[in-house]
């Protein structure tokens, strides 16, 4: 960043003082994939995502039970269910992208691993779980959402600006908007301004109504993969919200209304 540009810290603060200036209060939530285990990242994230919760989103044919003890007691942190096993069923060389719970393989099968999914995370966290999906890769066939509604789950979570918050009946799309880290040639802190830019894209789009007001601007991590200037970013994003009275965290409780 050039001397000249403004901080991006800055530019968070205006889009709140924004929100702050209208009467309303700019409404963020935490979400973080992939955990399968304990270790000191995730006691990292547990401790910095305390104020605000935070869904993790849990690959259950990967999951250790030691995770399931580690996160006993845990009132901040959510469970939702990350696909099956993380496992690309695309075909190979098609330019399809990676997918696990796409039409690739058949319905019954990617609904049977679900199913399987689904019953190992409630009886490991049981009343912490959320009937929630997250896919892999952020990719969701549309085929499937009816399927997955009759299914008994009350919401998915991908990533972009949902264009329905309901598309069907009992289930409630909330996506994640901003991811920190950039992916290609291994991961690694996409930096400060772009990072800030994607949570500004969103919350403007937001108040000015070309996107939808009511669905909370999501912060996307990955435990595993942050480097050390990831870790100070989400501290100051921790910070920045907690302190701004222009705006505030939502738990995953409330905001797929968890009422058991």
């Amino acid at each position: 960043m050039k001397s000249t540009d403004p901080c991006p810290w800055s530019l968070l603060e205006t889009e709140f003082d924004a929100w702050l200036s209208e009467g309303q209060s700019a409404s963020l939530w935490w979400r973080d994939d992939d955990a399968v285990a304990p270790g000191k990242k995730l006691d990292q994230l547990l401790d910095l995502s305390g104020n605000a919760g935070i869904l993790l989103a849990v690959i259950p044919a990967r999951l250790e039970q030691a995770l399931v003890a580690n996160l006993a007691g845990v009132s901040h942190a959510w469970i939702a269910q990350h696909g099956y096993a993380h496992i690309n069923h695309a075909p190979r060389g098609m330019g399809l992208g990676a997918w696990e719970l796409g039409m690739h393989r058949g319905e019954a099968a990617v609904l049977a691993d679900l199913d399987a999914g689904r019953e190992c995370l409630q009886e490991s966290f049981e009343s912490c779980f959320l009937p929630v999906v997250v896919p892999p890769w952020n990719k969701l066939a549309p085929e499937l959402l009816q399927p997955i509604l009759l299914r008994g789950y009350a919401g998915v979570s991908a990533f972009g600006a949902r264009s329905l918050e309901s598309p069907a009946p009992g289930l409630t799309i909330v996506n994640a908007h901003c991811d920190p880290i950039r992916w290609k040639s291994g991961a690694r802190f996409a930096g400060e301004l772009k990072t800030i830019r994607q949570l500004i894209d969103h919350l403007q789009a937001r108040r000015t109504g070309l996107a939808d007001a009511a669905e909370p601007t999501g912060f996307l991590t990955h435990h595993i993969d942050l480097d050390t200037e990831g870790w100070d970013f989400c501290q100051k994003l921790a910070s920045s919200v907690e302190q701004h009275t222009g705006a505030h965290w939502v738990s995953p409780e409330f905001i797929f209304e968890k009422t058991s």
